[in-house]
């Protein structure tokens, strides 16, 4: 099976339309038709039905599209994979800032002492892109919070507890300990709840817990974002206790404490680790000691 055809095939069925898919595969449509007539012969299949203005997906074109995207996937996985054994010894890692920089920091200072021949390449992420990442092979490892997703092997690093960051001129900056019903009816920066969904949720829990009615006053893609949000005076934030959020931003400790979160590294269940990317696991656990 020719798998340009196959790629050109499924690229079609995105939205049915051959003069569509030209475009984005920047063909002609007389050759792109050439080219799907080309597939069926070769495979022995009618894979459309073909209408005078539309064309549609038979059984068999159904079945070729379905298989053929998980074909494809696996073709680009393998690819991927031969890419970094040609290239050499990599550790791609995916990671909150906030939760894992101070890690990230720390363990690979002492890894590259002993390891200067492999190369660490680091993404800040978001939750979302951080478990995509690991299931697509964009990412070797990622340090967040420990979701449940089944088919993530989780490891505990340490347990972090959230804080409250306020602006420098805020009231409440002058407090050392703030209580939570200080907080009912203020204005509220939140982590996106797509991108960050179990930070969502464990501020929220929270919140409930407290009886508090807080505003929220922005959500924002990251935390580098929400600090600018802080500094701004916009509102005030929960944020992990050990997050850097600069010179104009206070961290209070709220009482009562909200439930500490599990900050674990994370890699794809039942894929091997390299053993360098492992020997970085170690030293990710010794930071967190």
């Amino acid at each position: 099976m020719n798998m340009e055809h196959l790629r050109h095939f499924v690229e079609v069925c995105h939205d049915m339309n051959i003069s569509a898919a030209a475009k984005r595969l920047r063909l002609t449509q007389p050759a792109l038709s050439r080219q799907m007539a080309v597939f069926e012969n070769d495979t022995g299949w009618s894979l459309f039905d073909r209408g005078p203005k539309s064309i549609q997906l038979t059984r068999a074109g159904e079945v070729v599209k379905r298989l053929g995207e998980e074909m494809l996937a696996q073709v680009d996985r393998i690819e991927l994979q031969m890419q970094r054994e040609v290239d050499g010894e990599e550790i791609r890692v995916g990671y909150a800032p906030s939760l894992g920089g101070a890690l990230l920091q720390q363990a690979m200072g002492r890894f590259a002492q002993m390891h200067a021949r492999v190369r660490i390449t680091i993404a800040d992420s978001t939750s979302e892109e951080m478990i995509s990442g690991l299931r697509d092979g964009r990412f070797d490892l990622v340090i967040g919070v420990s979701s449940g997703e089944v088919d993530i092997d989780w490891t505990t690093l340490r347990r972090e507890s959230f804080a409250l960051a306020v602006p420098r001129e805020h009231a409440l900056s002058r407090k050392r300990v703030v209580k939570a019903s200080e907080l009912d009816q203020t204005r509220l920066l939140l982590l996106s709840r797509v991108d960050y969904p179990g930070y969502w949720q464990e501020v929220s829990t929270y919140f409930k817990q407290q009886g508090i009615n807080a505003k929220v006053a922005g959500e924002f893609d990251g935390v580098a974002s929400l600090r600018l949000g802080v500094e701004a005076g916009l509102g005030v934030a929960l944020v992990a206790e050990s997050a850097r959020m600069g010179k104009e931003v206070r961290i209070k400790k709220v009482e009562p404490k909200p439930d500490p979160i599990c900050v674990g590294v994370g890699c794809l269940l039942g894929r091997a680790l390299e053993p360098w990317v492992e020997a970085f696991v170690e030293e990710l656990k010794w930071a967190a000691r």
